[in-house]
């Protein structure tokens, strides 16, 4: 019969966004204009889509449209960049049980010595998965 463990982690999710969402727009409706204000707003391939349509090339290697002075690939890419999503996990023990403390020690220091204890690994459980599966998933978390 496998182990069923009860171990709370917890997930905490903080979108860490450092840009401001800004959006881009246009003064005129130059073909350029429209380049650069969608290469800010929806990324560099998404402006070379639409250059294509108007028979415009747009070089990933080469400068080819400048922005208010700047290169439109580095319009683009200072828009990705600034996004940063930052995912925080922290495991704890819900009780004492021995399957807990097995999934704890997994985490802890690896598959080895919950291996010598219990032999197949395959018997034990840690929140519903494998407990390899399991610590390849929160073998970074706090503890």
């Amino acid at each position: 019969m496998k182990a069923q463990l009860f171990l709370a982690a917890t997930l905490l999710v903080s979108s860490s966004v450092s840009a401001q969402s800004n959006t881009y727009f246009s003064q005129d409706n130059s073909i350029e204009s429209k380049l650069c204000v969608l290469s800010a707003n929806e990324g560099f391939s998404a402006a070379r889509k639409l250059a294509a349509k108007h028979n415009v090339y747009l070089s990933r290697f080469s400068q080819s449209i400048m922005c208010n002075g700047q290169d439109i690939r580095d319009i683009a890419k200072k828009d990705s960049t600034n996004n940063i999503i930052e995912n925080k996990v922290e495991v704890f023990a819900k009780d004492a049980q021995q399957e807990t403390q097995l999934c704890m020690t997994a985490l802890k220091q690896g598959l080895a010595p919950v291996r010598q204890k219990i032999g197949n690994l395959n018997s034990l459980k840690c929140n519903g998965q494998k407990v390899t599966d399991f610590v390849k998933r929160y073998q970074n978390a706090a503890i």
